[in-house]
């Protein structure tokens, strides 16, 4: 468990799935992460896909769960598509619970979890994709020492709106 002054993270668990399967099914996550997730997600088939991820050796990723210092699941953290050889990873994050969406979690999270790649994983750079809709992890992911580095114009449909999608990225 890696334990900061707002959160802990700590590596998910089977016992997550249910849980972060209600958070992905939350419109204000499925907005926000159409780039990469399925628009019209549903929960038997995310727990089936939470299951499957425990059942296989995979070390081109790593996910963690984002907790409060007492213990409540609040969002979740990782990286999908490790680089091993060039150094760097597809880093993701999310809050699912709303009452945890401000006051500084998901930053020190990110923080977190950017110092465990670096020193554990030897990550050098940590790249995040962000919708144009998703203030607050473009305005999080800044906070912790991240940049945009490529702008791609209206390349998500939301809403009938085609959106802006940010690569970011943060060296070590």
């Amino acid at each position: 468990m890696f334990k900061g002054s707002l959160v802990n993270l700590r590596y998910q668990s089977l016992e997550d799935q249910k849980t972060m399967a209600d958070f992905l099914n939350q419109e204000h996550i499925m907005e926000t992460r159409s780039y990469n997730v399925p628009k019209f997600s549903y929960k038997e088939q995310l727990e089936k896909e939470y299951k499957q991820r425990f059942e296989k050796d995979d070390d081109n990723s790593l996910h963690m769960a984002i907790e409060t210092l007492d213990g409540k699941l609040i969002g979740a953290i990782g990286v999908e598509f490790v680089f091993w050889k060039n150094g760097f990873a597809f880093m993701y994050q999310f809050i699912g619970d709303k009452a945890y969406l401000e006051g500084g979690y998901r930053e020190e999270a990110i923080k977190l979890f950017s110092e465990f790649a670096s020193i554990e994983g030897n990550i050098r750079k940590l790249k995040a994709v962000v919708q144009s809709n998703d203030p607050l992890s473009l305005e999080a992911y800044k906070a912790s020492g991240f940049e945009v580095e490529v702008t791609h114009k209206e390349e998500v449909l939301c809403h009938g709106k085609y959106l802006d999608v940010y690569e970011m990225a943060k060296f070590r």
